[in-house]
């Protein structure tokens, strides 16, 4: 069979608050969960395979009918996020006017999280739950073959009037089983990053799952155990990336640095076999320390992101962060002193916040002064214990996520923590802590020093510039 797996564009993709300076100019991502699936499939069937990213290549609906009527896929497979779900309505719906015979897959956190609203939708032919590598490929067998689908696990179908929908098989422990993503399957100079120091940027994910705890966090579809591709597995792709002329590798993973001997080896690795590429990983405070961090620095870690949220320690026990102020300094001190460059992340308008422990969190990310800070209004996520907090208390009047699902709507917008500050106000302290931390002289003289190339002055200044046209 003919298959084409999409990554759609997102010209109606929710914001749900104002757009942070690292969210603007950043360039685009490869969709590496397709790159997964597409991989799986090749490599344990004979379908044709075709992946493409729709985002990266700016697509518009009319070219991308124009492409399905030109490659006549028998399966059009959607990556779907809630964010991006009436961008994938709009996919489906035009994959269906250019062969109204063709069939609909979605797949993604959202399906597993609204699967019934998502099988509905008039579009929609079958969902995916779960890792989808081997349960997509089980599908377009059964449907080539015309088997039984009801003996597929973690599947859903519509069965005359009824939904038919298997529970998801168990996640995977082993890996390595997995074939390495194909990235030749898209153009590679299509992808970019307005913090990388390379002309050429993949992503990469080596573990699956988070063990931590944190309230506004959920991967349903990937489990809170944390399981890992073996470092051989990691430095293998790595190598493989260099030659294909990728520079830099920002690794996907909620958490990369849960399991320290893996991250050890594959420092060590990495230097014996003198794979000469630059990586970004995302890292919990307590998973690191200097050790680590220096061999990390030495097989090429040029930047590491850490999740503080909160600049205040009562705040951060309620997001139940598992963290310590005292040690978010420490780490940042050695991370900054062995030369790799940081990014924290932190959240405004939390439950039970003041304006004074928002004012303590801004302070908080001025003192540390990582190289760049990530700043969100706090919106509670379908999934999560704080979007069921939030219902409970009646501080999120309906179940809206869900009501989402059921009807899209491109003028939805989802809703904040305003338990005690408005959307109007957070917005405003949203703005003025990014004014506050990326205005300063002495951080911009220090960001003007580290520019390494005129592409990136040029991106990092056209950010900075809309930046300070913020309103």
């Amino acid at each position: 069979m003919k298959v084409l797996l999409l990554y759609p564009p997102d010209f109606n993709m929710l914001r749900s608050n104002v757009p942070s300076l690292v969210d603007q100019e950043t360039g685009f991502y490869p969709p590496i969960g397709l790159l997964y699936v597409a991989s799986y499939a090749l490599e344990r069937s004979t379908h044709d395979i075709t992946v493409i990213d729709a985002h990266a290549r700016r697509m518009s609906f009319d070219q991308i009918e124009e492409k399905i009527r030109e490659l006549k896929p028998d399966i059009v497979g959607i990556q779907t996020l809630t964010f991006s779900l009436y961008d994938v309505v709009l996919t489906a719906k035009r994959a269906k006017k250019a062969n109204p015979d063709v069939r609909i897959v979605l797949g993604g956190p959202h399906a597993y999280l609204f699967p019934e609203e998502t099988l509905n939708l008039p579009e929609v032919d079958f969902i995916v739950l779960g890792e989808g590598e081997k349960i997509f490929c089980d599908l377009l067998n059964a449907l080539e073959k015309g088997s039984d689908l009801s003996r597929i696990k973690g599947i859903g179908y519509k069965d005359g009037d009824r939904l038919a929908i298997s529970p998801p098989d168990s996640l995977l422990n082993d890996l390595d089983c997995l074939p390495h993503p194909k990235r030749d399957l898209l153009p590679l100079h299509d992808y970019s990053s307005i913090l990388s120091k390379g002309s050429c940027v993949t992503t990469l994910i080596s573990s699956r799952g988070c063990p931590f705890q944190c309230i506004f966090c959920d991967r349903p579809h990937l489990g809170k155990k944390f399981r890992h591709h073996s470092a051989r597995y990691v430095v293998d792709e790595m190598k493989m990336c260099r030659e294909l002329g990728i520079e830099e590798i920002i690794f996907y993973d909620d958490t990369m640095t849960i399991n320290r001997d893996r991250v050890m080896e594959i420092c060590r690795l990495l230097k014996e076999g003198k794979i000469n590429l630059m990586w970004d990983v995302r890292a919990h405070i307590n998973t690191v320390d200097k050790d680590m961090l220096r061999e990390m620095a030495r097989a090429g870690c040029i930047r590491i992101h850490y999740g503080i949220e909160s600049g205040n320690q009562r705040v951060a026990d309620v997001l139940r962060k598992n963290i310590r102020l005292d040690r978010v300094r420490e780490v940042f001190r050695e991370t900054k002193r062995l030369g790799i460059e940081t990014l924290g992340y932190f959240i405004i308008g939390n439950p039970t916040e003041t304006r004074e422990e928002i004012r303590d969190t801004i302070r908080f990310a001025r003192e540390i002064d990582p190289d760049y800070v990530h700043i969100s209004v706090m919106t509670p996520f379908p999934g999560t214990y704080l979007y069921r907090m939030g219902l409970e208390q009646g501080i999120l009047p309906y179940d809206y996520w869900k009501q989402y699902a059921a009807n899209p709507d491109p003028a939805f917008i989802p809703m904040v923590w305003e338990e005690n500050f408005t959307r109007e106000e957070l917005n405003e302290m949203l703005i003025k802590a990014y004014k506050d931390f990326y205005k300063r002289p002495g951080y911009i003289i220090k960001r003007l020093l580290k520019m390494r190339s005129w592409k990136e002055t040029y991106h990092k200044v056209k950010a900075g510039i809309r930046l300070l046209k913020l309103k």
